[in-house]
């Protein structure tokens, strides 16, 4: 087994704050832990393309994407898993049975949007409307589908995610289970845009199984692996790891099954969260 920990950081909520910001005092603890012999990997429901540069650049020594669904050290890419056509074509005929118009599917080439989606970032909701990700961008509707296919065939996307508009006609529960033959659903990161939103993930594909799998590859113990998150979304990764922490912003009850609750990301979480650990 090598030495030092492997360290699986989220980023909304816990590395980076609503401005997208990496607060100065994370940016040093990164620096100093990596200096110290470990090992630090992103771990984001984002797709790799969504992840702003000035992120990446701050060199991490991998990336887990697609809320575990991807794994990346460097350009070589240590895994990917895709979500089944059926599974694309059972959430697109559900979301119109159900009047869901703003989603998306994310994947290595890029995000594939609905009319709704985009009309969401022309209100300058996110940050991801710059023109760092235009390139990105792809309309759902723009995809050419051959004769005797249908857009789940088409589509190389390794997760959905998806939020309704204020009064929907199913609940966050109601698509959990009505979706559980293709998909395990999270809460997503829209708590603040709508009441039923989450990210539809493939099932048996996670951050969990991501802390596994990329802690198998690099030859680490599981109980030389650590988990930071803040929300449900990293649920699995924090169960997974060795080593959980919650942020002091948490949300969803996360903290009650963490081992070490930290300060707000505002209040220096991260770093401090690395000193309770002896990384730095």
């Amino acid at each position: 087994m090598v030495s030092g920990k492997l360290v699986f950081i989220d980023i909304d909520g816990t590395l980076a704050d609503e401005h997208h910001r990496v607060p100065e005092s994370a940016q040093a603890a990164c620096r100093q832990a990596q200096r110290n012999g470990h090992k630090l990997f992103i771990c984001t429901g984002r797709s790799l393309p969504k992840i702003e540069r000035s992120i990446l650049d701050l060199g991490f020594d991998g990336v887990v994407s697609c809320a575990g669904a991807q794994a990346n050290v460097g350009d070589k890419i240590l895994f990917e898993h895709l979500v089944p056509a059926e599974a694309i074509d059972a959430a697109m005929a559900y979301f119109r049975k159900h009047h869901i118009e703003t989603y998306q599917w994310q994947g290595a080439d890029g995000m594939y949007i609905s009319e709704g989606y985009l009309r969401h970032l022309q209100n300058g909701h996110t940050a991801w409307g710059s023109d760092e990700f235009a390139k990105y961008w792809h309309m759902i509707d723009d995809v050419e589908i051959p004769e005797g296919s249908t857009l789940g065939q088409v589509l190389k996307t390794s997760k959905g995610s998806y939020f309704t508009g204020p009064d929907p006609d199913v609940t966050f529960e109601d698509v959990r289970r009505d979706m559980s033959p293709w998909f395990e659903l999270v809460h997503g990161s829209y708590d603040k845009i709508s009441p039923n939103n989450g990210e539809l993930l493939i099932n048996g594909v996670d951050k969990g199984s991501a802390v596994r799998d990329v802690a198998a590859a690099l030859g680490y113990g599981i109980a030389d692996t650590i988990a930071i998150g803040d929300s449900d979304n990293d649920t699995a990764m924090l169960k997974a790891a060795g080593t959980s922490v919650a942020m002091g912003n948490a949300t969803h009850g996360i903290e009650r099954f963490c081992d070490i609750v930290t300060t707000d990301i505002h209040d220096d979480g991260l770093a401090n969260a690395f000193a309770t650990l002896g990384l730095v």
